[in-house]
């Protein structure tokens, strides 16, 4: 079971306060503290936590963050041969967390910006042997197209967590095995808040398969034979920082292991539910253990 992450890196500086701010209003946290995260680390993390094998691709500062982030991914068993240094600063991203869980996210790419075309075909080899590719959108979007066309040579399924939201080239959309927007990312993409018509959009547009992630809803699946309404796992969120992204990850090991498609999508809320029940990204993330037991309950 091999996944191969390809993505950002980043330090997050988090801010725990009551509401989160209107514009203009300047408010008071509660709390500050700092932690490994971005997208695609915490993907990486995230995957290598639920058992599977995981490859990083992606771009870090040659500064002391930067070598601390490459220093816990170590610790995490990931494997980081596929990370360049680079003299641009470590990619960070400032996150304000209110009292019910919801957040605000802005993400310096720094170092995550030079992760380019090049740096690919010098890991061709780490995509070659991969079972399931995640790829997402704080890198450039010319690398992650020409990731996609790689992973399409090579016959590799493609996990594509569309995020931050964005207008899609149409050129991105063929092969994607599974994208996963939120709604706010479908709309963005799609034109259309319904979420039916949205997931129907894409597959038009050539994506095999779409999960819509709806936080305490559950999850919405569609592809061109099969429709899923998933319900949601009920917890205590206090921080909803990484859930999508451990829900990607968990998303690529369930299908890995060959489960059916409607277990991979309990198995995901899960995960995902049990990420929002602790503080911060990456250490919010919960183990193989953790899951089953929680499955369990």
């Amino acid at each position: 079971m091999k996944i191969v992450v390809i993505g950002s890196i980043n330090m997050d500086y988090s801010l725990k306060v009551k509401k989160l701010p209107e514009k203009g209003e300047t408010i008071l946290a509660d709390s500050f503290y700092t932690a490994p995260g971005g997208k695609g680390a915490n993907q990486a993390v995230a995957a290598k936590r639920l058992g599977a094998e995981v490859n990083m691709i992606g771009a870090l500062g040659k500064d002391s963050i930067g070598k601390e982030l490459r220093k816990k991914l170590d610790k995490e068993g990931v494997i980081t041969s596929g990370i360049k240094s680079v003299g641009t600063p470590t990619g960070n991203a400032m996150i304000t967390v209110d009292n019910t869980g919801s957040n605000t996210i802005v993400v310096y790419p720094g170092a995550n910006g030079e992760m380019n075309e090049d740096w690919l075909w010098k890991n061709i080899n780490i995509i070659e042997e991969a079972d399931y590719i995640i790829l997402q959108l704080e890198i450039p979007i010319k690398t992650v197209i020409v990731a996609i066309k790689l992973a399409k040579r090579f016959n590799r399924k493609i996990i594509l967590n569309p995020a931050p939201a964005q207008v899609l080239p149409e050129e991105m959309f063929k092969g994607i095995h599974i994208m996963t927007p939120n709604e706010t990312e479908l709309a963005v993409i799609t034109g259309t808040k319904d979420i039916k018509e949205g997931a129907k959009w894409l597959l038009n547009k050539g994506v095999n398969s779409v999960i819509v992630t709806l936080g305490d809803k559950g999850c919405y699946f569609k592809s061109k034979d099969q429709e899923i309404q998933m319900e949601p796992y009920k917890v205590d969120s206090i921080d909803s920082t990484a859930a999508g992204d451990s829900f990607n990850a968990a998303v690529a090991v369930a299908l890995c292991e060959g489960k059916p498609l409607d277990k991979a999508l309990q198995y995901a809320n899960a995960v995902g539910a049990l990420t929002t029940t602790q503080l911060g990204a990456m250490e919010a993330l919960p183990y193989r253990d953790e899951v089953e037991e929680f499955q369990k309950m």
